[in-house]
């Protein structure tokens, strides 16, 4: 939920955690910048592997990410920097520049306009509007994110030539034909590292496996595989010692790139900021606080801006080093400080450990993070649940690997809104009918369901009316007096959440043909804004003040009061149905529906 107030923009937040701060958190803060940054090392150069850079931008990523996004975000636990999605679809997009003269520039612009993407959605205060992203859509797109990851990187495992098939599935068709290819040593290495990756995980949260792994591939290289058969990082592209040097995204022609790069751009602000939301709204539940989405968002977008001016590749909130640091006894922003402080240093003291690491090690470490992030039990439960969102999520998981990643997400939240609409487009309106026992009952319009003609109709309807059922709502009106030939009928909007123009035209059409042809239309259960809006359409002609009932505090008040008006209003009393004369004697019995609304009302629950 958005706060209005809570939720405003702040210019340094960090600054009151700092006026605040007590020693002694300092020491947990400390010890889990330091622990995760150990743990974070090997993957931030194995996500700048998997953006198609030099490993090095991921460090440069992380470090700078880490401090500005914790610095200006909401969330305290948060870890920004490269994560899986980002790298991939950064790789997707800059597709058509690698190998080009300026492709590590294009990335660089790359990360900036994420960065403004994210920063001017923060500024608008559209922090709302990733609840608008459904659950299936991103579980297919993490799904088709995760196989990519998971299979995009076979030729460093198996250590082969990289194809030069473009398209995703011919590209791992072509490289599954080449496994004959494969060298004895990489591939070993490769399977050291799964196993140790999958063997050790459960121990993950204790102890840096990556890095263990990471230095048993060091190791094999080394000491067992011959002398130069396997590529390490340093045949890549060589780490070198030190910080990252200021470097301008702006360069000549600059401005030809962006509308190339646009969707893809996108594509990866709006997958991060659902990562870094969904991470931060868990872990401040857990601590009780409130996560400020807008604040989050402007504070992910700076970061990103102020990385791309220092070699970082685009990036978001990582569900496992944010989950890490908390878990370590993070308590503040303070500790992605010291853990980008701390891969700060890492580049002074390990270039020479770095540079030796097997692209084998690496590309088996992205393969478990791909097969990591394809969550089985979710995926039955979705299964199990709804066929529909079974649907959106395999559409994405199409778009995404068959297609375009860039256009997976946006696939998916289209979609869904289609799905949607199409829900919407269902009319929910029944015939409100005294029982013997003194209750109401509901009978619904549905084909060959009967309803008796009768001087006085009651109907309810429920939902919101948007213009997907404004058609159906004015013909199932129609349907109503052809068959019932009521006099009067009275139409309860209490449970109706919204009605927009389009249904709003079309209840006013009726009431005026209706009223033409002598009868009226009574409306129960509106509010004074309702009835405003009638007088302000100019409708009181055919719905003058004495045909609404406004509710009151007394549940179904306003419905018994149109009710007794079209028993003393009505003709042809005659042709009302004996249940509804019998009810005209005795009017103050309710329905079952108010009857639970009722003890919802007295139990605090809202109505």
């Amino acid at each position: 939920m958005i706060h209005p107030h809570k939720d405003r923009l702040h210019p340094a937040p960090f600054l009151k955690v700092i006026r605040n701060y007590q020693a002694s958190w300092f020491r947990g803060d400390l010890l889990a910048g330091l622990t995760v940054a150990i743990f974070a090392i090997p993957q931030a150069i194995a996500y700048g592997i998997l953006a198609e850079v030099p490993p090095i931008h991921g460090l440069y990523a992380a470090m700078v990410a880490s401090i500005i996004a914790a610095m200006w975000g909401s969330a305290p636990f948060v870890n920004t920097g490269p994560t899986n999605s980002a790298s991939l679809l950064t790789a997707a997009a800059m597709m058509s520049y690698m190998g080009g003269d300026n492709h590590l520039q294009v990335v660089f612009l790359f990360t900036l306009m994420v960065g403004v993407i994210r920063l001017v959605m923060g500024l608008l205060r559209l922090g709302a509007l990733i609840h608008f992203v459904p659950e299936s859509a991103f579980l297919g797109f993490t799904l088709g994110v995760g196989s990519m990851i998971a299979l995009g990187r076979l030729h460093y495992l198996l250590g082969i030539e990289n194809s030069d098939v473009r398209w995703f599935p011919a590209t791992v068709v072509d490289k599954i034909s080449r496994i004959g290819d494969a060298h004895l040593h990489t591939v070993v290495i490769s399977i050291l590292t799964l196993g140790i990756m999958f063997g050790l995980n459960k121990f993950s949260k204790r102890f840096p496996v990556a890095l263990i792994a990471m230095l048993v591939g060091v190791g094999y290289a080394r000491y067992i595989a011959p002398a130069d058969s396997v590529d390490l990082v340093k045949d890549i592209e060589p780490v070198p010692t030190g910080l990252p040097g200021f470097v301008s995204p702006f360069f000549e022609g600059w401005l030809e790139h962006v509308p190339d790069l646009a969707p893809g751009a996108l594509a990866v602000a709006v997958v991060g900021l659902i990562e870094a939301v969904s991470i931060g709204q868990t872990l401040a539940v857990r601590h009780r606080m409130h996560l400020n989405f807008n604040q989050e968002f402007f504070g992910q977008g700076f970061s990103m801006i102020v990385s791309s001016f220092f070699q970082g590749i685009p990036g978001s909130g990582s569900f496992s080093r944010s989950t890490l640091i908390e878990e370590c006894g993070g308590l503040t922003f303070i500790a992605n400080v010291v853990f980008g402080l701390a891969t700060m240093l890492a580049l002074f003291v390990l270039p020479g450990l770095i540079n030796l690491i097997p692209a084998a090690s690496l590309a088996g470490l992205l393969l478990f993070i791909g097969v990591r992030l394809i969550d089985p039990k979710r995926i039955k439960r979705l299964w199990r649940t709804s066929t529909l969102d079974v649907g959106v999520m395999i559409g994405t998981l199409l778009v995404t690997v068959l297609l375009k990643i860039e256009y997976g997400i946006f696939t998916g939240i289209v979609l869904a809104a289609m799905l949607q609409l199409q829900k919407a487009r269902t009319l929910h309106l029944e015939e409100v009918l005294p029982s013997p026992d003194g209750t109401f009952d509901e009978r619904p319009y549905l084909p060959g369901s009967p309803h008796e003609p009768s001087a006085v109709v009651a109907l309810t309807t429920h939902g919101d009316l948007g213009y997907g059922v404004a058609h159906e709502l004015l013909e199932q009106l129609n349907e109503v007096v052809q068959h019932q030939d009521p006099e009067i009928i009275v139409l309860r909007l209490r449970r109706v959440f919204s009605i927009d123009f389009s249904c709003w035209n079309a209840i006013i059409d009726f009431a005026e043909s209706f009223s033409h042809n002598g009868g009226k239309l009574f409306l129960s259960g509106i509010d004074h804004k309702t009835a405003k809006t009638i007088h302000d359409a100019r409708a009181h002609h055919w719905l003058p003040d004495e045909h609404l009932f406004t509710a009151t505090e007394n549940i179904m008040e306003s419905t018994r009061s149109a009710l007794r008006s079209a028993a003393e209003s009505v003709t042809t009393k005659d042709r009302i149905l004996p249940a509804w004369q019998d009810w005209f004697e005795n009017p103050e019995v309710i329905s079952k529906e108010d009857i639970r609304d009722i003890q919802k009302f007295l139990s605090g629950e809202s109505v």
